[in-house]
């Protein structure tokens, strides 16, 4: 979620031609992120079946979260570096903010998300060989697919 608020800081900040591309590539991540994220929240335990009593809160808490956090990044960034600021300034702030929030995404992308998937999922693992493959394939085809939206 502190991914989402830092994109929505370097949005924020973002001037001219960099904006378009920016904002595009955004749109698709925050729409796959709230995809993968929902997954992830339907499968958590409902209160029902023995899990945590208060699943329900935490869930809507969860959605809630990741529906505001980008827009919260966004109107902190318009609050916070008003257009006074100097060129080379904002440059160094928008570059240090997207590499703030590209470590975080390799990060959560590959210790959090890939390891659930590919290392400690024991359907996959069950699987047979060409349901893994698919499954890697998948995984390539949507690195391509968001490198080419954010070019």
């Amino acid at each position: 979620m502190i991914h989402s608020l830092v994109i929505g800081l370097t949005l924020a900040i973002t001037q001219g031609s960099e904006f378009t591309s920016l904002f595009v590539a955004i749109i698709f991540h925050q729409l796959f992120e709230g995809l993968s994220l929902g997954i992830r929240i339907a499968s958590l335990p409902s209160s029902d079946d023995g899990g945590i009593k208060y699943m329900a809160f935490l869930r809507s808490t969860l959605i809630i979260l990741f529906a505001v956090t980008n827009p919260a990044g966004i109107a902190i960034g318009l609050l916070a570096f008003r257009r006074g600021h100097d060129v080379v300034e904002m440059l160094l702030i928008q570059g240090i903010m997207s590499a703030v929030s590209a470590g975080m995404l390799m990060y959560a992308a590959c210790v959090e998300m890939l390891a659930g998937d590919f290392v400690m999922d024991p359907i996959l693992w069950r699987s047979e060989l060409w349901k893994q493959a698919l499954a890697l394939v998948s995984l390539g085809a949507g690195v391509v697919a968001m490198a080419l939206v954010g070019m």
